[in-house]
């Protein structure tokens, strides 16, 4: 609570681990526990009084948190999605603009907006998820 976090928001794909190509590097990733660990983040944040709210993530990495793409739910209105930027390799989102991003924010933003539609509706400049900052929340 020393850095004034009340609510952990955290994406959930259903359909997550069912078609994987199991390369080297994915097969290791695959067995990471997301519900154990999902489940421990519930467990010590609660402890804490921090809420934990689990959001459908579809489409988050590739939609554009900038421009405010409108974000579909799979198989339900995703029929016709159009995105504005684009996941240029891993880690890296380019807007249409042409500037670049850290995709895991432009992901995570948009996990967010997903919850709280007007969560970033008075910001104007994304300049801020173009480097990452970690903040240490549990010790």
């Amino acid at each position: 609570m020393s850095h004034g976090i009340t609510t952990i928001v955290i994406g959930v794909n259903e359909l997550w681990k069912q078609s994987i190509e199991l390369g080297k590097n994915t097969q290791s990733f695959v067995q990471m526990p997301f519900y154990q660990l999902r489940k421990m983040i519930e467990y010590k944040a609660e402890r804490v009084g921090i809420e934990v709210i689990s959001q459908e993530e579809s489409y988050t990495s590739k939609a554009d948190l900038t421009a405010r793409d409108h974000i579909p739910i799979y198989g339900v209105d995703d029929e016709r999605a159009k995105f504005s930027g684009t996941r240029i390799k891993r880690g890296l989102y380019q807007n249409k603009e042409g500037n670049l991003f850290n995709a895991d924010l432009i992901g995570a933003g948009n996990i967010l907006r997903k919850k709280f539609p007007e969560i970033f509706s008075k910001i104007t400049d994304f300049s801020f998820l173009q480097d990452m900052k970690v903040i240490q929340v549990f010790s």
